[in-house]
């Protein structure tokens, strides 16, 4: 399947969460046609947490420095979303956020047909 460009390091960090099995659903496995994306406006607050901490803990590790000094690692970002702190929320709604830009850029056969 033809899908939009994506760079090597990022194919490790899901494109989606498919509640029904309980998996991460990656880049790799949608071009393939093994799977398909299931939509992120069909998962429940829970699910896209779970989506968002997932996709934090397998990003290239980095840290997240804040206007204050301080610097977060991937796992205490993920630790802070879990936790629902202010920081943290931020940090799941940007993620979020931009997935769902980034999948608007999908073709409709690459998702899960919920009708």
């Amino acid at each position: 399947m033809d899908l939009p460009p994506i760079v090597e390091s990022a194919k490790s960090r899901p494109l989606s969460y498919d509640p029904r099995t309980d998996e991460f659903i990656h880049y790799d496995d949608v071009q393939s046609g093994k799977k398909k994306i299931y939509p992120l406006d069909k998962l429940t607050p829970g699910q896209l947490l779970k989506l968002a901490i997932e996709r934090q803990l397998t990003n290239i590790p980095s840290t997240t420095a804040v206007l204050n000094g301080q610097t977060y690692t991937n796992e205490q970002v993920a630790a802070e979303m879990q936790a629902k702190s202010k920081f943290g929320q931020q940090m799941f709604e940007t993620d979020i956020n931009y997935l769902n830009f980034y999948l608007s850029q999908f073709p409709r056969a690459a998702f899960e047909d919920m009708d």
